[in-house]
Order: C-alpha cells, then structure tokens, then sequence
C-alpha cells in the first residue's frame, strides 16, 4: 500500500469512527432532545465550524451554484434520514442501529434499475435477496414490529441513505463536495428551526458538550470522507466503513452495557458479505 493509499485508508477509518461518535452523542442528547431538534442543534454548530474552514481554504465561489433543486432534494431527503438515524439509535442497541444501516447499499442496488437506469445481473440481484434475509435476522420481524417499529425506523434511514448516495451522484459531477455538504446542512437547520423554536427546548447544560460533539463530528467526518477520496478510490475504501460495528459494539457496552447476540451478528456477517460481494461485481 503507498503513502497517499494509506491516507484515504486512515481518514475513511477516522470518519467511520466520527460518524460512530456523532450517533453517540445524538443518543446521549435524546434523553432531553427529539430527532428534530437534534438535526437543527447538529447544523448550527456544524456551519459554525465548516463556514469559516470553507472561507480559509476555498475562494467565496465554493458557496454558489445553479442547481438548487438538486441541492434541496438532497437536503431534505438526507435531513430526514439523519433525523430517522438518531431516532434509531435512541431506540436500538448501539450495534443493531448500526447493522440496520448497512442496508444502504443494497437499497441502492435494488432502485438503480428504476432509478438510475443501470443494469444489474443477476448474481448481483442474490447478493441483494440474500443481505435482506441478513437484516430479517437483525430485525427479526414478527407482529411485535405493528407496535414497536423500531427496526423499521432503522431500515428508513438506510433507505434515506441510500437515496441520498444515488443523488450525490449527480451532484458529483458539477458540485464541489463541500458545496453540497454546505446546502445540505443549512437546509437541516432551515427546515428543523420553526419545530426547534416553537416546540422544543433549549440545551440542558449538562448536554451542551454531547449536543456540540453532534456538530463537530459531523463536520470532520465529511470533511475527512472528502478528503479520503482524494487519495483512494471509493470502492477501495468501502469496506473500511464496516469498522463502524466494531466501534458501535465497544460504545454500547462501555456505556450501556449492550451484549450484541448471536443473530445479530451473523446477520451483519450477511449483509457486509452481500454488499462486498455486490460491490465487487459492480467493478
């Protein structure tokens, strides 16, 4: 591996990490704080930290762009998965939530046909049955799931990812990634602000740090994300972002003394074989 490899491999590990964190917090928070408020208290400390980085080390016109209906489909689409992410976690072991969220990919096999217009051969279409059966291992559905949908909830907002990847693909090809990364965060905190202002609360001062840690590690872990692919192919580094259950399973036991289960673990065995599999027959 040469040097620039192994930095895109130490950031995209460091991002994992962050993204691990950011839920963290986001769980800890939610003891006085909803998803909504959660999303709008992430963005204003995120552009608080990301405006001033942007205006340092870009001209002023990484700020514009013509696409702005692009850009708000993304931002709402992805805002409603952030705020499914940390409603999954409050209701989920860490390691579930986390599992659950591994699905992304294969949503985004199965909707490329409709969506994208791309083909996909058939091994790949088992690769995507079988990853399913992993999650119905995670969730183990069963008629409890009418009143307590917390699975679903997780599997929401891998489907919200899973949208949001496929729309970065367009944007990709005209936006600056910290462009699109501005306008998706901005338009959490507009679009979350009148429920924060007019229902919710102010941070209790003993989450203040916990709501803060949401919004840095938002931004280093976009910022390092970015900065990975720079020096490695995306489909090189993917499979470095499973390192999250690993992070996930070591948080929910620190904090919580969360015991990850057999079914749990073979399902995320399922559905990380599944993606890879897909993942490299898509190269």
């Amino acid at each position: 591996m040469d040097r620039a490899t192994a930095k895109g491999v130490f950031l995209i590990l460091l991002a994992t990490l962050c993204i691990v964190l950011m839920n963290t917090c986001a769980r800890v928070s939610s003891i006085h704080h909803g998803p909504v408020e959660m999303v709008f208290y992430r963005g204003v400390v995120a552009l608080s930290l990301l405006v001033p980085y942007m205006l340092a080390t870009h001209p002023v016109s990484v700020f514009k762009t013509r696409r702005v209906g692009a850009h708000l489909y993304r931002s709402i689409i992805g805002n409603i998965g952030v705020g499914l992410v940390f409603w999954a976690y409050t209701l989920l072991p860490m390691a579930n939530a986390t599992a659950l969220l591994f699905s992304a990919p294969l949503f985004v096999t199965a909707l490329s046909p409709l969506l994208l217009r791309e083909h996909v051969d058939g091994q790949r279409w088992m690769a995507v049955a079988l990853g399913f059966g992993g999650i119905l291992l995670i969730a183990r559905p069963s008629m409890g799931l009418v009143t307590d949908p917390a699975s679903m909830v997780g599997l929401g907002a891998a489907l919200c990812i899973a949208l949001v990847d496929m729309a970065l693909r367009n944007l990709g090809r005209t936006e600056h990634p910290l462009t699109t990364v501005f306008y998706f965060i901005l338009g959490g905190v507009i679009f979350s602000a009148p429920y924060t202002f007019t229902v919710g609360s102010l941070p209790q001062g003993h989450l203040i740090l916990w709501i803060a840690g949401i919004g840095l590690f938002t931004v280093v872990q976009q910022l390092g994300k970015t900065a990975a692919y720079r020096f490695a192919e995306a489909s090189f580094l993917a499979p470095y972002s499973y390192t999250a259950i690993l992070w996930a399973t070591l948080i929910g036991w620190l904090l919580w003394r969360e015991w990850v289960s057999v079914r749990v673990v073979a399902g995320s065995a399922v559905v990380i074989a599944s993606n890879l599999f897909i993942l490299k027959r898509a190269r």
